[in-house]
Order: structure tokens, then C-alpha cells, then sequence
């Protein structure tokens, strides 16, 4: 068996590791990693360095060792969130031990307010016109099988993995009795609403493809996209339902690339 070398990420002005990770971070990732890491050596200081999910190799001390992932929830409602994941059969996503999970935080945010729909109501009501009544709230929400169907979402995906899921739906009722949801799409220190998958694992020349994809004049943009070919993980079908949702890709005329 090769041996693997641990390189380990520490904060500035700490020994032995690199901190040069810590300056491409912008200034509220910076401040919201010395809160976490603090927060982590206050209440469990016998615990080491936390890896990377993608990268096991390279440890950050803002992220919780491995088997702990309950600890990333808020401990009076640790228990019941999980017990929700399990029952819906929710997927925790790959990087939840790291403090700056935006799935937990999400949670341990919004899970209260699923909890105690009165609450809900009250906390929520100056950001919904015409709330009337709460009637849920659901995390990693997917809508019906014939939904996961119509995007052409892959046959093995699940809430919160390999399926488009809305971070929180909010189900509420309106003037007139009309049933209304609000998707909810929770950032914690992210830059950005993420790029695309298929792109971010995709070879050289798949990426290329896709930078010099001309979606105004292309016929057909859908049969050069990664995201529409090559087998069950890439059947999306969003390129069908664009013009339903009233975009227009000859507003992308300017454009170039995917």
C-alpha cells in the first residue's frame, strides 16, 4: 500500500501547515472561518483537523473528522433532523462536516420554523404578500416523480444527490385560499449559484465544446451539451422546457459559450 501524505491547511500565524489557502478566501469566508474554527476548538478541542471530501489527502481546520456528522447541526435539533433525513430518504451532502456547509446551516436555520408552523408563520409573514396560512416546509425538495421525470433527472438520484433539490420549499396559503410554495435556494459563504457539473468533470476537450457552443444560432444546442448526452447521469432535459419558461435564446446572441 502507498503511504499518503497529509498536507495540512492551518490558520495564519499557526505552525506547521500551509496558510496560503487561507488569502484566496474574500474577507466574510475569512471572518466566518476564524468563527467556526473557534466555535470547534471551544466545544470539542480533543478533535484533530477535519479532510476535504473531494481532496482526503489535505485536512482544514474548519471541517469536522470524519463519523461526526450530527455535530454539524445545533445539538437540540441534531436528533430530529436527522430522523427527517433518514425518513425521507435525504441525502447529506458530501461536505456537510465542514462548518461552512450551506446544507446545515440551511437546517439548522429553517428546520424550527418546520417544527412549529405558528412560528413559521409569524417569522415569515413580512416576506410572503397575503400569507394566510403555513402548511410546511420541506428541505432538498424534488416535487412528485412525474417532476424528476419531465427534467429528465437521472433514475438513481435521490433528494440531494444527482437530482435538481431545492434547498427549502415553503408551503403556504394565500388570499383566497390560493396554495402557494416558495424554493428557497440557501447560500452560506459561496461565491456564486455554483456552475455547472457536467462541465466541472468534464475532459479538455468536453470543456471546450462547451465554451465555443453558440446557443443563439445553434439549432440544436441540446445534442452538444454535457448535460443532455452520455447515458442515464446526463439526460436533462432543460433545453426542451426553455421556451415554456419564456427565455428566449436569441437574447444570447452576444454570447459566446454555453
Amino acid at each position: 500500500m502507498v503511504p499518503v501524505t497529509i498536507k495540512r491547511h492551518v490558520l495564519p500565524g499557526e505552525e506547521g501547515g500551509d496558510t496560503t489557502w487561507f488569502y484566496r478566501q474574500n474577507s466574510f469566508e475569512q471572518q466566518e472561518i476564524f468563527r467556526q474554527v473557534a466555535f470547534k476548538r471551544r466545544h470539542w478541542p480533543q478533535f484533530s483537523d477535519g479532510s476535504a471530501s473531494k481532496r482526503p489527502a489535505y485536512t482544514y481546520p474548519h471541517i469536522l473528522p470524519a463519523c461526526h456528522e450530527h455535530l454539524a447541526f445545533y445539538e437540540p435539533l441534531a436528533d430530529a433532523i436527522r430522523a427527517y433525513m433518514d425518513e425521507e430518504d435525504i441525502a447529506l451532502h458530501s461536505e456537510v462536516l465542514n462548518l461552512k456547509s450551506s446544507q446545515a446551516a440551511c437546517l439548522n436555520f429553517l428546520f424550527p420554523l418546520r417544527q412549529n408552523l405558528d412560528l413559521a408563520k409569524a417569522a415569515l409573514q413580512p416576506f410572503l404578500p397575503g400569507l394566510r396560512e403555513m402548511t410546511g416546509i420541506e428541505f432538498e425538495y424534488t416535487g412528485p416523480l412525474e417532476v424528476t421525470q419531465w427534467m429528465g433527472e437521472p433514475r438513481g438520484g435521490k433528494r440531494g444527490q444527482n437530482r435538481t433539490s431545492i434547498d427549502a420549499a415553503i408551503f403556504w396559503i394565500g388570499r383566497s385560499k390560493r396554495r402557494c410554495i416558495t424554493l428557497v435556494e440557501w447560500k452560506y459563504t459561496e461565491r456564486g449559484f455554483g456552475a455547472c457539473s457536467a462541465f466541472q468533470s468534464a475532459h479538455k476537450d468536453d470543456k471546450a465544446r462547451c465554451r465555443s457552443l453558440d446557443v443563439a444560432r445553434d439549432k440544436d444546442p441540446a445534442r452538444s451539451c454535457l448535460l443532455t448526452t452520455g447515458g442515464d447521469r446526463r439526460s436533462r432535459r432543460y433545453w426542451e422546457h426553455m421556451e415554456a419558461a419564456g427565455i428566449s435564446l436569441s437574447a444570447f446572441a452576444g454570447v459566446q459559450g454555453c
